[in-house]
């Protein structure tokens, strides 16, 4: 570990934005001390040390660790030793925001900040899960608890994060013993396409229990399990046999359709879903047409989705003129 504490106090004093002057200041020394300090022609007063370190909020001895090499061995132990705490998180965030500001090519600092991020990141998810988790026994049947559980537990295939793996794991239990529980059970089955648990996804799919207003949606469900396996033609016949007059079965398909690059069949069904509806219409499937439309280039029926989609918020939500999603249709119309 070298010991020249002049590069130090420089690197922080200008990460604080903090003058010589202020600094010379608060320890009541000459701006000349600290000037001669950074140009390493002296060393600060060993009495001054305790002072310095308050002033930058610090330990004293982090003043002297200015070696690159010993600064990212202390951020590796922090990383595969430690916790990321938020104190560890702010410690190692300085360190390489010095590092990086000194050279911002260098990539082992570089990827040392992924790292961090990353490590601070699903320290965050665990805590959140373990919330969750509790959540589940308290409330069983509240389905966004399962929906936020995945999106920390199960959302996202990098290693450090559990994948849907864990998220099958501590969820099925608990879908089995409430088989009412429709919206668990389609984040299951969701999650086991995903893995390519197509047995076990198809066997939930006949115990769960969907409500009369969802009740296409085990057939919607089954097409994609079909569509996973690779049988996009019988996944096509599934999602067919779903009536026109049931405007949630046909919005569900239309996004399955529009993935399928479908755009014909996407837009039949995304018109149905909205046609068979009272007011309040539900506004996804405007929002999709919109947004299809544009992909399109059918920019003239695009422009009309859009002030039907303004109209739509205006009569039957109420919203004002300058309301954000009206705002947002307006900008829309303007830009097509």
């Amino acid at each position: 570990m070298n010991l020249n504490i002049g590069s130090v106090i420089k690197r922080l004093r200008m990460e604080h934005s903090v003058t010589q002057e202020e600094l010379a200041g608060y320890l009541g020394i000459s701006y000349q001390a600290i000037s001669k300090w950074e140009n390493e022609t002296t060393m600060p007063d060993i009495t001054l040390l305790p002072k310095l370190a308050a002033f930058f909020g610090i330990k004293i001895d982090e003043l002297f660790s200015v070696d690159h090499d010993d600064e990212l061995e202390r951020v590796d132990n922090i990383l595969h030793l430690e916790s990321m705490t938020d104190k560890n998180y702010s410690y190692s965030k300085r360190i390489l925001d010095g590092i990086l500001r000194e050279d911002p090519d260098n990539i082992s600092a570089i990827k040392r900040y992924a790292k961090v991020y990353l490590s601070k990141s699903n320290a965050d998810m665990l805590t959140a899960g373990r919330m969750l988790e509790r959540a589940m026994e308290i409330s069983p049947m509240d389905e966004e608890i399962y929906t936020l559980y995945r999106a920390v537990r199960g959302g996202d295939e990098y290693k450090y994060h559990s994948d849907n793996d864990w998220f099958i794991r501590v969820c099925e239990p608990i879908a089995r013993k409430n088989p009412q529980n429709a919206g668990l059970y389609r984040l299951l089955i969701e999650a086991m396409i995903s893995k390519k648990y197509y047995e076990k996804a198809e066997e939930l799919l006949s115990i769960v229990r969907f409500s009369v207003e969802n009740r296409y949606i085990q057939q919607i469900l089954q097409g994609d399990i079909e569509l996973a396996k690779g049988n996009e033609n019988k996944a096509k016949e599934i999602w067919g046999s779903i009536p026109t007059s049931n405007w949630l079965g046909q919005y569900e398909i239309g996004e399955r359709f529009n993935r399928l690059n479908d755009y014909d069949k996407a837009i039949e069904c995304f018109i149905n879903a909205y046609e068979i509806q009272s007011s309040p219409h539900v506004m996804d499937m405007m929002y999709s047409l919109a947004f299809l439309y544009k992909k399109l280039g059918r920019n003239y029926e695009a422009k009309k989705e859009w002030e039907l989609i303004k109209n739509t918020l205006i009569s039957e939500y109420g919203m004002s003129e300058d309301h954000n999603d009206v705002l947002w249709a307006k900008r829309e119309i303007e830009q097509l």
